[in-house]
């Protein structure tokens, strides 16, 4: 019940933040880890690859592992205006530092998603993911798991307040919860053309154990056509990577 109760008041500030926060023009901002509210315009595609390495995440038990966490690797299309569909992968690998802590690899799933943009500010998001191993950590997955994301944004000063609330149900797994929640709020902040800077805090409720919040601190770097971001997380709950670091990589036809 306290978990429940923990989400949904994180879940309420990040909707409040948000979404009732005073709003100017918006620019052409992309957030790291949490799902954008705006689409790709009609007949245009993005590519994008992810990789980051995970230092000391905790079990329930306490027991500690690192992971390589290799994705989403994949791609979007703006189908018709105001809705863009894709499908990516995430391959994981985790690597014991304790007795019977995680210490597998495999897929945490290939997902298929369509997302809606109902305004300016507010998307609905709709995926189902599959062919998840239900041995690897902290996202084990066995059949078919749904989701449903409402990712928002406003402007804010020369840049863009965002977030996330979602929803995961999966496939029950022994020792697993069968629904999930997360949330995320974020900031991105222009520098100069083709430079931006990013804050985001997100987490979850985690279905392998403790809750799960990472703050990750990034920067945006265009390269002729690429746009690409390192970025650095560290835990703020023990079940979150002490600390990450990782990249991703867009390009846009």
């Amino acid at each position: 019940m306290r978990r429940v109760q923990c989400a949904g008041c994180v879940a309420a500030t990040v909707a409040a933040a948000v979404l009732f926060w005073p709003s100017v023009v918006l620019g052409e901002f992309s957030p790291m880890r949490i799902s954008s509210a705006s689409v790709l315009p009609t007949h245009a595609t993005e590519l994008f690859a992810a990789a980051d390495y995970e230092l000391a995440r905790e079990t329930e038990g306490e027991l500690s592992y690192d992971s390589f966490r290799l994705g989403p690797v994949g791609a979007r299309h703006g189908l018709f205006e105001n809705f863009e569909y894709g499908a990516s992968f995430v391959f994981v690998n985790n690597r014991k530092d304790d007795d019977g802590a995680p210490d597998r690899s495999g897929l945490e799933g290939a997902t298929v998603y369509g997302k809606l943009a109902v305004s300016e500010a507010l998307a609905l998001e709709l995926g189902a993911r599959v062919l998840g191993d239900d041995r690897i950590f902290p996202y084990p997955s066995d059949g078919i798991d749904f989701y449903v994301n409402l990712p928002l944004q406003r402007g804010l000063g020369d840049g863009r307040l965002y977030g996330e609330i979602g929803l995961m149900v999966q496939d029950e797994i022994d020792g697993t919860s069968p629904a999930y929640l997360n949330w995320g709020i974020g900031y991105a902040h222009p520098f100069q053309p083709g430079t931006q800077f990013n804050v985001e805090l997100f987490g979850d409720e985690n279905p392998t154990g403790n809750n799960h919040m990472q703050l990750l601190i990034g920067a945006g770097f265009d390269l002729e056509g690429a746009l690409v971001r390192p970025r650095l997380g560290i835990g703020v709950y023990d079940a979150s990577p002490a600390v990450s670091l990782g990249a991703d990589v867009r390009w846009h036809f």
